[in-house]
């Protein structure tokens, strides 16, 4: 969900809107009549998973990577495939002009470096720096690097893979273990802010000013995501309350349903390890409890929605505090 709303984020940067239940039901199997999502936002979601699945094996974040993703965002690619760390070889290098500030030149607020010998330098080095063990602190070196990929822009799709790049460094140093802060997301909703501070940054050296914005985002979506786990989590209490003691596979289901809040037979057969007929049983007896109800009305091939954890993925981000004391203190 988190990957979710991150590539909705990304998407509006470049002028790209969805809404999250497109994005969650085209992403469904057994759905007869997927809603038509803007093919960006679907390779967004794969490049994602396959930059997570890289890195989560040990693979190196570079250059070579990067031009991988780039192609499968251009949609030249369905995965990254195998190969070398030859980075000379193996990139593909932007050849035409880069630009941060959305998906037109006019709306740009700075320009990248222009292709050709400087950046091919540029973003070699920026590849052995990522590399190299710098002994800053974690926030510091990720805001860095991240700032450093989006000004050189060194191959198509930097903005997006920009700010991938957080999620992938943070994932590699060990401090997340999935994909879990919608990145894209926080820097949409501040785009102004961090408009600003790039261009400090890059103006005047403004560091100190663009790592306290960075740190402060990214501690803001952590006690985000954290909120959003504890009320999830009493949901999925709430609903098992109203089950009781069972032993049929309906709790299994239940708690499954935190995290796929719209859903399919097929896609609850998948994830529990169950036939399509048992799925259906459990279904019908979700429904009967008002736990569930389907979306598209039909009697075969339903979407179901779940209301409780539904209206809870779509509520912006970052999350209303749980009480008073929270924002004020004791």
């Amino acid at each position: 969900m988190a990957q979710l709303h991150d590539v909705r984020g990304s998407g509006e940067l470049r002028g790209v809107l969805a809404a999250l239940r497109e994005l969650l039901v085209a992403d469904l199997p057994g759905v007869v009549e997927p809603p038509a999502v803007d093919l960006n936002l679907r390779r967004y979601l794969r490049a994602n998973d396959e930059a997570v699945r890289w890195v989560g094996r040990g693979g190196p974040i570079n250059l070579v990577l990067l031009s991988r993703l780039a192609g499968i965002l251009a949609g030249e690619r369905e995965s990254l495939g195998q190969f070398s760390d030859d980075e000379v070889t193996e990139v593909g290098w932007r050849t035409g002009p880069a630009w941060l500030g959305g998906p037109e030149p006019r709306t740009a607020y700075l320009l990248a470096v222009p292709p050709g010998a400087e950046l091919q330098t540029g973003g070699m080095q920026w590849s052995a720096w990522v590399d190299s063990g710098c002994e800053a602190p974690l926030l510091a070196r990720v805001a860095l690097g991240h700032y450093q990929l989006a000004a050189l822009s060194p191959v198509p799709f930097a903005d997006h893979l920009s700010r991938l790049f957080i999620t992938l460094a943070l994932i590699r140093e060990g401090a997340l273990s999935d994909p879990i802060l919608p990145i894209s997301d926080w820097l949409s909703r501040y785009r102004d802010e961090y408009r600003d501070r790039i261009l400090a940054l890059a103006g005047s050296g403004d560091v100190d000013g663009f790592l306290v914005f960075f740190g402060t985002g990214i501690a803001e979506l952590c006690r985000s995501q954290m909120r959003f786990i504890h009320r999830a989590e009493r949901v999925v209490e709430l609903h098992l309350e109203r089950i009781g003691r069972r032993m049929d596979g309906i709790v299994r289901v239940t708690r499954d349903l935190a995290a796929t809040p719209l859903t399919t037979n097929t896609q609850i057969a998948e994830r529990c390890g169950i036939s399509v007929q048992h799925a259906a049983s459990l279904t019908k007896q979700l429904k009967r409890m008002g736990l569930i109800r389907s979306l598209n009305g039909k009697p075969y091939r339903q979407v179901f929605v779940v209301p409780d954890v539904m209206d809870l993925f779509e509520l912006n981000y970052p999350l209303p505090p749980d009480s008073d004391s929270e924002v004020f203190g004791d």
